[in-house]
């Protein structure tokens, strides 16, 4: 079946080097009990937990474009970057490896959670090659020494940022837009529409907000920082934005200029707490509503955060006369099994400690 997206643009889809691995479009649901706890006569979630096979998640969008890409370029490997615990370097290496890619990560340490270690382990049992580093000039100097021995030459590897949030990536989630405006057009939900979403490597957001303006929908993205304002800002999702659209028309002359895409963001601050993947206790008390009242698993590091924001904004009567989303963007796909057995020793000394 053709995405709203491809259906719009035919001739920039055609031009896209995409490779399908999510199962599209994910479920727009309601959540009876959760709304009715906050007051809320609707309340629903955007289900990307499902969007793929083995892992869901929000980062599948992305990788579509991502590691289409690296096949076209004739690469036989991927290299990315994110914390230990990072659910986009799991993700690409997944997925990489379902192409016949190899997938090497550099990670650097992030503060413990319960998901690290099992995190880490799946890697091992993946194969990915992980590089620790510590800070940001750190990263990039090992993924240039990765780039210069990697055997089969530099350009046979394709880097992939943080997040994935290059303009082509997020192209993933230009297209995410289109298919949840199609959907709320199909269901008839009538109100301002507030859709609720974690804000990380800004990828995502960028993608949203353009994608719904292209689509023409009124909905408003509500963009719940996860990272300290130093590296998540406004001006940093225009730039995104804009970046993103370029490389559109570049493929695709009809896609139309996109004066101020960010008219519909409403950029969230307040629900970081401490830093990235501490514990608030606002998202504490998010994660066990989530779960008791619609059977939905959320973590501390951004999914809990953005809920938070939602839950917030119920209590305050914000929402009176709305219809919330929340963007369910964290993996509800089971483990594979035999994590606990794998062989901890091929990790990097600095890693073991998250085990």
């Amino acid at each position: 079946m053709t995405s709203p997206f491809a259906a719009r643009f035919p001739q920039l889809a055609a031009r896209l080097s995409w490779r399908q691995l999510a199962a599209l479009p994910t479920p727009v649901e309601p959540v009876p009990r959760l709304g009715a706890a906050l007051g809320l006569p609707s309340l629903l979630v955007k289900r990307d937990d499902l969007s793929g096979q083995p892992y869901g998640g929000n980062k599948i969008r992305k990788l579509e474009y991502l590691l289409g890409d690296a096949l076209q370029r004739g690469c036989d490997s991927v290299l990315t970057f994110g914390a230990a615990g990072s659910n986009h370097a799991l993700a690409t290496s997944i997925y990489a490896r379902q192409l016949g890619l190899r997938c090497h990560a550099v990670v650097s340490d992030q503060v413990q959670t319960p998901w690290v270690a099992d995190t880490l382990r799946w890697h091992l049992q993946l194969g990915t090659q992980l590089t620790p580093a510590g800070s940001y000039a750190q990263m990039l100097e090992a993924a240039a020494n990765l780039r210069v021995q990697h055997s089969t030459g530099a350009e046979r590897m394709y880097e992939i940022p943080w997040g994935g949030s290059s303009p082509l990536g997020t192209i993933g989630f230009v297209a995410a837009g289109f298919e949840i405006a199609a959907q709320l057009a199909a269901t008839g939900v009538q109100g301002p529409v507030r859709i609720y979403l974690a804000c990380g490597t800004m990828g995502s957001v960028a993608g949203l907000v353009l994608g719904l303006k292209l689509a023409g929908s009124d909905a408003t993205v509500v963009a719940v920082p996860i990272l300290p304002l130093e590296r998540v800002s406004v001006p940093a999702i225009a730039a995104l934005c804009a970046a993103t659209g370029q490389a559109m028309r570049e493929r695709d002359a009809s896609v139309p200029d996109c004066p101020d895409p960010l008219s519909r963001l409403e950029f969230r601050t307040g629900f970081l707490g401490a830093g990235y993947a501490q514990a608030t206790p606002e998202g504490l008390e998010a994660m066990l509503l989530a779960d008791e009242l619609a059977g939905l698993k959320t973590e501390t590091t951004y999914t809990a955060k953005a809920l938070a924001c939602l839950i917030a904004d119920a209590r305050s009567g914000r929402l009176a006369g709305c219809v919330p989303i929340f963007w369910q963007t964290l993996n509800s796909r089971p483990k594979p099994p035999g994590l606990a057995a794998v062989d901890a020793g091929q990790l990097p000394l600095s890693l073991r400690k998250y085990l």
